[in-house]
């Protein structure tokens, strides 16, 4: 009992605080608040509007505005009661089951979302024919064209729209009616029903043409068209009753109902009237033909069926179209591959592979045909196939089988046909013969497409002309002739010069070549070259074709005249391969060297070096020295492909030609700046501050204090302080002793972070751990003393 009673006593306020979450906050409050307005605890809906209007007073007309009118006092009578007349025809329909299936599709189509890639899409375009009612161009069930198809024949509901002018002025509406018949007056009864449109034109004008004076010209326009209502039902996406245009054709009204399902029977859409099947549409053959010879019109109250597919087989592999088909009933192999396009470029046309159940069991079918035409159905027997067959061409092998492949020195090397009997010499004049250049002593024919067990044929080229010749031997079908070239048995050597010359570099050595050639190809001697010290340098003694002999390096030293035009000294000396030839530079020619000074001087800008060992004392002296404001003690001097260089310029103009007045190089750059008053403090302070340098105050104690003191982590004994001349002093450590250095205007004090210790354990954590324990194990005896 005493030890649950001192576990509880322990685990309360864990518990406690666990619940809490570790907040002071309830944590029982109701989390169902108001987004927008926290402070809101009551069961306010938020979704509400908070002024909500009535829809009653969005008619009503403002009092203090008299002008304003009620738009429902100009509302058109005659559309209010077309739309009461269509409320009633269509509550006719309010407890048809189709209808009501037909809503709750719609219901799903506005709120779901389609995925366009799912396995079932995929399915339905890969049959021909599945996509031909996602374009809507098809769809003129909302749409009243102006001018009707030319076999559309009109009837009663129908408008046209008859105009006269010249002779007589006149614009009317006429709806034909239920007889068939439109009545203008003064003209009489004409009867148009059944008509098309061109033929109703001819009739109207020449009825009116009997009233009005020859001089009047008569226009025929069609107005509204009739509308009509057609049930379609079967497999089509959206099944029911549709309200169209008469202009619509039995495809027209299918895309009103979404299409065909991935059951639907492309070949046979049933048209019924009056409960007789009226016509049939194969949508393949309005596809193939790309229309009908003659459209059937929908008439009110016609019905659209559309069944069931009888086959759909499957043409893969080599076909121009490779897809799904439907077929009817007694269509077979010969109207697939028709509708697949026939067999493609690389299709193997002897075999046709079929795959089909038969006896409850899958089988493999191979066709050979004789050639290409009885694949497209001329004089092959026909085979009728059954639903779920797969018909498949396979291609013919990658890879030409009857060439040869000529490489090397031939005048136009490429790959030939090769006949039966063709030898060496035919296959060789087809590439144009064989090059001047060409190696006359071997050639190769390797034979065999495994390079471990093909064939290295060789032949002499010398020998091929005679047909009864060894080497002119029968070229086969897949051979790879190589012609070797002179070219590739002779090594290129080369001269190499360096120095001043305008196109230094390595000049090609041919036989016989003289000094003055090689310096010829590289432009001639600059205008500061020495001619009279040119060094040749060689190593090679003698060479041939087949061998070089050297003996070890010589050098020779010659003068020559630097018009090479008239110079003879350079005619008379031969090189040899890999000879080097060095043209120096004149001793007396000085380069233009050039520095550049900025900032706190009389006249910065570029300078040129006068002497060759001119020092940066003589450089302020070109300048006019320094400003009173120039801060000396903060000078740089910058050298290209070495950096900044820390120089001390003040000791440079007292002690001229000391150690501290440098040496200037071309392109150095020396940067006088002006008096920088401003201290940065960094690293391991409080506040890293930048403060304005004191005279009176040039300790680094005095500016890390300024920054609110050290950090966390300070390494003292590494403080430095660098100047603004990219000098860095360091703090100087004797004992327990630390003299740091001296504070100047511009310095940056920097305080390094002293480096971690790994598994370091320190002072204070023993002693934090060491008082939590005994603090523990006195709370733990002063309660159990307590319960006993």
């Amino acid at each position: 009992m005493r030890k649950s009673c001192l576990l509880i006593f322990l685990l309360l306020p864990v518990l406690v605080w666990a619940q809490t979450g570790g907040n002071k906050t309830n944590p029982i409050s109701n989390p169902y608040t108001n987004p927008y307005n926290p402070n809101q605890q009551n069961s306010t809906n938020f979704f509400e509007d908070e002024n909500p209007v009535d829809p009653k007073e969005k008619t009503k007309v403002d009092p203090k505005n008299p002008n304003q009118q009620n738009p429902n006092q100009f509302q058109d009578m005659n559309s209010i009661r077309e739309g009461l007349e269509e409320q009633k025809l269509m509550n006719a329909y309010t407890d048809d089951p189709e209808y009501q299936r037909y809503l709750e599709q719609m219901k799903e189509e506005q709120t779901a979302k389609v995925d366009t890639l799912t396995y079932t899409d995929s399915l339905k375009k890969s049959v021909y024919g599945a996509n031909f009612f996602t374009n809507n161009v098809f769809d003129l069930s909302d749409k009243n064209p102006t001018s009707p198809p030319g076999d559309y024949k009109l009837g009663p509901g129908d408008e046209v729209i008859v105009s006269l002018w010249g002779g007589a002025e006149l614009q009317q509406n006429y709806t034909i009616a239920k007889d068939g018949s439109i009545f203008p007056r003064w003209v009489g009864k004409i009867y148009i029903q059944g008509l098309t449109f061109d033929a109703a034109t001819r009739v109207i004008a020449q009825k009116f043409r009997k009233v009005v004076s020859t001089s009047t010209n008569i226009d025929v326009q069609m107005g509204k068209a009739r509308t009509i209502r057609v049930t379609i039902v079967g497999e089509v996406k959206k099944q029911g009753t549709y309200t169209i245009s008469a202009f619509n054709s039995a495809l027209n009204a299918l895309f009103r109902a979404g299409g065909l399902t991935e059951l639907g029977n492309l070949r046979k859409i049933e048209i019924r009237r009056e409960g007789r099947t009226v016509d049939i549409l194969d949508l393949y053959v309005y596809l193939r033909k790309g229309g009908r010879s003659e459209e059937i019109y929908l008439e009110d109250n016609d019905y659209i069926f559309v069944g069931l597919y009888e086959k759909k087989v499957s043409a893969k592999g080599s076909f121009k179209r490779p897809m799904f088909y439907q077929l009817t009933g007694d269509e077979g192999l010969t109207d697939l591959i028709e509708l697949a396009g026939g067999p493609a470029y690389n299709a193997r046309n002897s075999q046709v592979h079929i795959k089909t159940i038969s006896n409850e069991e899958e089988r493999y079918i191979n066709l050979a045909a004789l050639s290409k035409h009885d694949l497209n159905g001329e004089s092959y027997t026909d085979l009728i196939l059954n639903d779920g067959d797969e018909v498949s061409l396979k291609a013919i092998n990658e890879g030409l089988s009857n060439v040869v492949r000529i490489e090397g020195e031939v005048k136009y090397p490429d790959e030939y046909e090769v006949r039966n009997g063709d030898r060496l010499h035919d296959v060789l004049k087809k590439a144009g013969g064989v090059s001047s250049s060409a190696y006359l002593a071997r050639a190769f024919i390797l034979r065999g497409s495994n390079p471990l067990n093909s064939s290295a044929i060789k032949v002499d080229l010398n020998d091929i002309e005679n047909d009864e010749s060894e080497n002119n031997i029968e070229i086969l079908a897949g051979d790879k002739i190589k012609i070797l070239s002179n070219k590739d048995f002779e090594q290129q050597y080369n001269i190499e010069v360096i120095g001043f010359v305008r196109k230094p570099g390595k000049v090609a050595y041919y036989k016989n070549m003289k000094l003055k050639d090689v310096l010829l190809l590289c432009g001639g001697l600059r205008l500061d070259a020495e001619n009279g010290r040119i060094e040749i340098s060689n190593i090679v003694d003698s060479v041939d074709q087949y061998s070089i002999e050297s003996k070890g390096s010589n050098v020779i030293t010659v003068a020559i005249n630097s018009n090479l035009e008239i110079d003879e000294a350079s005619e008379d000396i031969v090189l040899r391969p890999l000879d080097r030839v060095y043209v120096r530079r004149k001793t007396e020619f000085l380069s233009q060297e050039r520095v550049t000074i900025t900032g706190e001087v009389a006249y910065a800008g570029e300078y040129s070096l006068t002497e060759k060992n001119e020092r940066i004392s003589s450089l302020l002296k070109k300048c006019g020295g320094v400003l009173p404001t120039a801060y000396l003690d903060g000078a740089k001097l910058i050298r290209p492909k070495v950096g900044q260089i820390v120089i001390d310029l003040p000791g440079a103009l007292k002690r001229n030609g000391s150690k501290q007045d440098i040496v200037l190089r071309d392109s150095d750059i020396i940067i006088i700046p002006s008096i920088n008053e401003i201290v940065q403090v960094r690293g391991e302070v409080q506040v890293p501050v930048n403060i304005k340098f004191e005279k009176q105050n040039n300790s680094v104690k005095y500016y890390i204090g300024a920054a609110g003191g050290y950090g966390d982590n300070p390494w003292r004994s590494r403080i430095n302080v660098k100047y603004s001349n990219g000098k860095v002093a360091k703090t100087k450590n004797f004992l327990f002793f630390k003299k740091y250095p001296m504070v100047k205007e511009g310095s940056t004090v920097r305080v390094p972070a002293k480096p971690k210790r790994e598994n370091k354990t320190e002072f204070k954590d023993i002693v934090t751990i060491t008082t939590t324990f005994l603090t523990t194990i006195a709370t733990l005896i002063l309660v159990y003393k307590t319960v006993k």
